[in-house]
C-alpha cells in the first residue's frame, strides 16, 4: 500500500503505521522491522500479546468453565474440525455459565474462570465498580463471558486455517499459580468462601482436567509471524480502553515490560480511555493520539503531549464526540506459558 501511495503521489514527509485491534498487533509488529519504512507507529486497542497468547489465555478461562461448570463431561475446547463444531462447544460453555449465574456457587465459580480469561471487570454504569465488590464485578465478567465464548472459540478456527493446527496448550499448566497473578485473585477467593467452596480443590481440579497440547508447526508459525518481540526501531504510542473484552487492557502491561526488557523502554509511550468496549474510541481521541505523535516525531522527544490531560486538552479541542483519557495503571496479564516454552508441550 506504502508503495502504491508513493508511485501516484510521491514520497511522503512521513508514515505512521495506525492499527485497530489486530492491526494495532501488525503496526506493533512495523514497528520492529528495519524494512517497515515507517517513522513510527500508533497502535490502539491492539492485540499486543500475539496469536500465542491470545490462543493460551482464551483457552484458560474456557477450561475452568468446562472443568467445574460441566463436569465429567467431554467438551472440545480446540482443535475444531469447523466452525459449526465450534460454535456448538461454545453454546455448551455458555449455557452452562448461564445457569451457574443463579446459584452463589456457580458465580464464585464464573469469577474464576472470567480472571483466568482476563475478562473485564467493568461492563456498565459511568464509573468501574471498587476494587473489592466481588458482585459487581462478578456480574460484569459474567456479562462479557456470555458474549464472548463464542465468538473467541469460533474466530480460533480461522487461526487454525492459517497457522496449520491449533497452537494452543494447558496441558501441564498450574492454575493455582496462574491465579495468583490476577489482580482478582482476592474477590475470586471471597466469593468462594462466602459460597462455601474450596477454591484450592477448584484449581486442583482445573489443573487436573487441563490436558490440551498443542500443534508444534501452529505453535512455531505464531511465534514467528505474531509475537512483539519488543525490539523496537521507531516510536510506539499505544491507546486502550481501560474494559476491553476483546483484548485485554492488560496486554499493555506485558507488552511494556518486554519493550522495556528488549532495551527499547524510550521509544514507548501508552494512553488508556476510560470506557468500556473493544475500540470504542472517539474520533476525538484518535486524532489526539495522531497529533501526540506528530509531537514526538516534530521534536525527536516525548513532551507532555502524552500525558492524560494534554491528550484529553486536544481532544476536546477537536470538538468530535468528546474524550475520555485517564491516568491508569493496568494489573498483570493472566499467562504464563506463550514466551516461555515457544513449542509447547508435545504429544
Amino acid at each position: 500500500m506504502l508503495a502504491e501511495f508513493k508511485a501516484r503521489i510521491g514520497e511522503p514527509r512521513r508514515t505512521l503505521a495506525f492499527g485497530r485491534s489486530m492491526g494495532g498487533l501488525v503496526s506493533s509488529l512495523l514497528a520492529e522491522r528495519r524494512d517497515a519504512d515507517i517513522d513510527a507507529a500508533i497502535s490502539t486497542c491492539g492485540l499486543l500479546g500475539g496469536g500465542l497468547n491470545l490462543n493460551n489465555y482464551q483457552l484458560d478461562g474456557q477450561q475452568a468453565v468446562a472443568s467445574l461448570l460441566l463436569p465429567g463431561e467431554d467438551v472440545r475446547l480446540t482443535k475444531f474440525a469447523s466452525v459449526e463444531e465450534a460454535a456448538a462447544s461454545a453454546q455448551r460453555l455458555v449455557d452452562a455459565v448461564k445457569a451457574a449465574q443463579a446459584t452463589p456457587q456457580g458465580r464464585a465459580r464464573i469469577a474464576l474462570a472470567a480472571s483466568l480469561m482476563n475478562m473485564p471487570t467493568w461492563a456498565t454504569g459511568a464509573t468501574p465498580p471498587k476494587a473489592r465488590d466481588a458482585v459487581a464485578i462478578e456480574q460484569a465478567q459474567y456479562t462479557y463471558l456470555i458474549g464472548s465464548l463464542t465468538m473467541m472459540m469460533t474466530r480460533r478456527v480461522d487461526i487454525q486455517e492459517v497457522s496449520g493446527g491449533d497452537s494452543g496448550w494447558n496441558k501441564g499448566v498450574d492454575y493455582a499459580r496462574l491465579l495468583r497473578r490476577s489482580d482478582q485473585a482476592g474477590n475470586v477467593a471471597r466469593l468462594h468462601r462466602s459460597a462455601g467452596l474450596d477454591l484450592k480443590q477448584d484449581l486442583r481440579q482445573i489443573t487436573s482436567d487441563a490436558d490440551v497440547t498443542a500443534d508444534p508447526a501452529a505453535v512455531t508459525w505464531l511465534k514467528r509471524t505474531s509475537a512483539p518481540t519488543g525490539r523496537l526501531r521507531v516510536p510506539v504510542l499505544t491507546m486502550h480502553t481501560v474494559a476491553d473484552p476483546a483484548a485485554p487492557v492488560e496486554y499493555t502491561s506485558e507488552y511494556a515490560t518486554k519493550v522495556k526488557r528488549a532495551g527499547s523502554g524510550a521509544l514507548l509511550r501508552q494512553a488508556y480511555v476510560q470506557r468500556t468496549g473493544h475500540c470504542t474510541f472517539t474520533p476525538a481521541e484518535n486524532v489526539a493520539a495522531v497529533q501526540a505523535m506528530q509531537e514526538r516525531l516534530d521534536t525527536g522527544r516525548w513532551t507532555g503531549a502524552v500525558r492524560p490531560r494534554s491528550l484529553q486538552r486536544v481532544a476536546e479541542a477537536a470538538n468530535l464526540a468528546g474524550a475520555a483519557f485517564v491516568s491508569y495503571r493496568p494489573g498483570a496479564f493472566v499467562n504464563d506459558r506463550a514466551d516461555r516454552d515457544p513449542y509447547g508441550p508435545r504429544r
